[in-house]
């Protein structure tokens, strides 16, 4: 969604991770799979800022669904392609 930027706000995104409780029971894995959603969003970022209209904020939240923990390598693979799709989605038409 995009919305209107506050004057404080310097970021063009706010993004927001979520884990259920019922699939993770425990604290300690959900925060393991929310440090390495927060870790893979961290490298890919870049794509998706420029993209951004100037004085516009893009928020996402991104919730997990798999039902087993997931290493790096395929978090960062599920969130490459969900910035892909919003880079098609928000990107400059011509």
């Amino acid at each position: 969604m995009l919305a209107d930027r506050a004057v404080r706000e310097p970021s063009p995104v706010r993004i927001g991770f979520s884990i259920p409780k019922k699939k993770f029971r425990k604290a300690a894995d959900r925060n393991l799979i929310k440090r390495r959603m927060r870790e893979a969003w961290r490298i890919q970022k870049a794509h998706l800022y420029p993209l951004v209209p100037d004085g516009k904020q893009l928020h996402l939240f991104l919730v997990f669904t798999a039902t087993e923990a997931q290493d790096l390598g395929q978090i960062s693979n599920a969130v490459q392609k969900a910035i892909s799709k919003l880079v098609n989605e928000i990107g400059p038409h011509e």
